[in-house]
């Protein structure tokens, strides 16, 4: 069974407040703000730890593919739609599928996303 969206946010806020008390210090945004992890948003974080730097992108997207402004290890896709991420620009090499609600990380950088 999967946890509700209000479980998967408390849980990030969670584990984001666990590395902040680890590096001492609180996550810096990658532009000019950072997640308000509301329904509708797409949040990427620099780290796989959920703290650092992060970009967040308010649906709809469209079908075209999406460059992020830096590279990835960890998500929280708040939106209605199933995504797939990247490795590379322009929606290229390795892939992986994200369901809507999805909570998850990698251990190599991704760069891209697309509706699917």
């Amino acid at each position: 069974m999967r946890p509700s969206k209000s479980v998967r946010t408390a849980l990030l806020a969670t584990i984001s407040a666990a590395a902040i008390a680890v590096t001492g210090a609180p996550a810096a945004a990658a532009e000019s703000r950072s997640c308000t992890y509301v329904d509708g948003t797409l949040c990427l974080h620099e780290s796989k730890w959920f703290n650092g730097a992060t970009v967040e992108y308010p649906a709809p997207f469209g079908t075209d593919c999406v460059n992020s402004s830096m590279g990835f290890l960890g998500w929280l896709n708040l939106t209605d739609y199933s995504l797939r991420v990247y490795e590379g620009v322009n929606c290229t090499g390795i892939s992986y599928y994200v369901p809507s609600g999805d909570l998850h990380n990698v251990q190599a950088p991704l760069s891209s996303f697309k509706v699917v």
